[in-house]
């Protein structure tokens, strides 16, 4: 209880000294260099947006924060031109230690590392950026042939990875998300489908929770989608997804 308590305050100062700061850049802009109030506003949001967002949520064991392009930007823009967005991706996660093959089969570390790519790619995409084939190689410390062989290899499984190149060159295609629901919903048991899309159990059962929370707050209490979404503790896209599923199966 004091561990949270004092947790509590240090947010709280955190925040009244972000504040603070805030207005002090603002005052600036306006009486040092000539903005309007709403020039100045804009400004500063932009800095804390780009430079301190990251404080005002902590990181969770294993998680990073990463700039990639927005999933708004088209194709055949040059990287420079592009609109970069900060995501926070969980590199390392418990889920991906499990069911593993033996530690003499060398399938071990493909398993764990398309478990990977598939997370982060995922998670970039709901948070509005799409990371490509050179982020993945750097985030899971290989070259970009294995990152290519990995998508092949998952897309040949109906299991489509969404990097900036496959969201430009040929849509969005189904996520990987929906694709879990697809197989649990058409009656496969949760080993099945964990198989099927090549995640672990841990990972099958926390979309399917997810998933059943989202329809039973909808549907039964009738909530909004950013309601939604912090209670069940997953982004406004998610929600979207698992809707949208759920309105395709009526």
């Amino acid at each position: 209880m004091s561990i949270q308590i004092a947790n509590s305050q240090e947010n709280q100062s955190r925040r009244l000294s972000l504040k603070t700061m805030n207005q002090q850049m603002s005052h600036l802009a306006v009486h040092g260099a000539g903005l309007s109030p709403w020039e100045a506003k804009e400004l500063v949001r932009m800095i804390d947006e780009v430079y301190f967002s990251y404080s005002q949520k902590e990181l969770k064991e294993g998680q990073l924060k990463y700039n990639c392009v927005s999933t708004k930007e088209g194709a055949g823009k040059a990287l420079k031109d592009c609109e970069m967005i900060s995501v926070t991706l969980s590199v390392f996660s418990d889920f991906d230690e499990e069911e593993l093959p033996n530690r003499k089969n060398k399938q071990r570390q493909v398993v764990r590392r398309q478990r990977r790519l598939i997370r982060l790619s995922e998670e970039a995409r709901d948070q509005g950026g799409l990371l490509s084939q050179e982020d993945l190689a750097k985030l899971l410390m290989c070259d970009t042939k294995t990152i290519r062989c990995d998508i092949k290899h998952l897309q040949e499984e109906g299991i489509v990875i969404p990097t900036r190149g496959q969201q430009k060159d040929i849509g969005p295609g189904v996520t990987h998300r929906e694709l879990v629901i697809r197989h649990w919903v058409e009656g496969k048991e949760e080993v099945e489908v964990a198989s099927a899309t090549k995640h672990s159990m841990g990972a099958v059962e926390s979309y399917l929770q997810k998933f059943k929370v989202a329809v039973y707050l909808r549907v039964g209490k009738s909530f909004t989608d950013h309601e939604i979404a912090v209670v069940a503790g997953i982004s406004q896209r998610g929600v979207k997804t698992f809707l949208r599923f759920t309105t395709s199966l009526r």
